[in-house]
């Protein structure tokens, strides 16, 4: 009994507190950010084609933080953020994506208008991305709060 109080009394100033939880440095995590237009006149195969993504890519890639997408009320414009562990967890998705079954399909329903890469991309993910973007982004400062 006295162990699990003293568990609580350690651990419960934090977990009511805003502690910082993540510092920047050394951060080695990649994230992507898309935007994207819908090109075709069908907006529910685009909207199928993101959720048979979403399954594949939860289930294929462990490394993955997250991957979410967002639609515009009128449906023809998406925006995209992945976030991964790191550079090589981020190069698996790209070729995976490009060798796999979904990169024909979402050129065909969807159009990049921009991508960035935010995090320290090694030379293998930047080599990966060559002809689809060229816009990679260093963090300079900040932190994570534990909401």
């Amino acid at each position: 009994m006295k162990k699990i109080l003293l568990i609580i009394f350690f651990i419960s100033p934090y977990s009511f507190s805003d502690i910082e939880i993540w510092n920047s440095k050394g951060d080695e995590s990649i994230k992507f950010y898309l935007d994207l237009k819908v090109i075709t006149n069908e907006p529910q195969k685009v909207e199928k084609l993101i959720e048979e993504m979403v399954v594949f890519i939860k289930k294929t890639e462990p490394r993955t933080k997250f991957y979410e997408y967002y639609i515009s009320k009128d449906k023809k414009k998406i925006s995209l953020t992945e976030y991964y562990k790191d550079s090589d967890a981020a190069e698996k998705h790209v070729v995976d994506f490009l060798k796999g079954p979904y990169q024909e399909t979402f050129f065909k329903l969807m159009e990049i208008q921009s991508f960035q890469v935010m995090g320290p991309a090694s030379k293998n993910l930047i080599k990966s991305l060559d002809g689809i973007t060229d816009d990679f982004r260093i963090e300079v400062d900040g932190f994570k709060r534990n909401f």
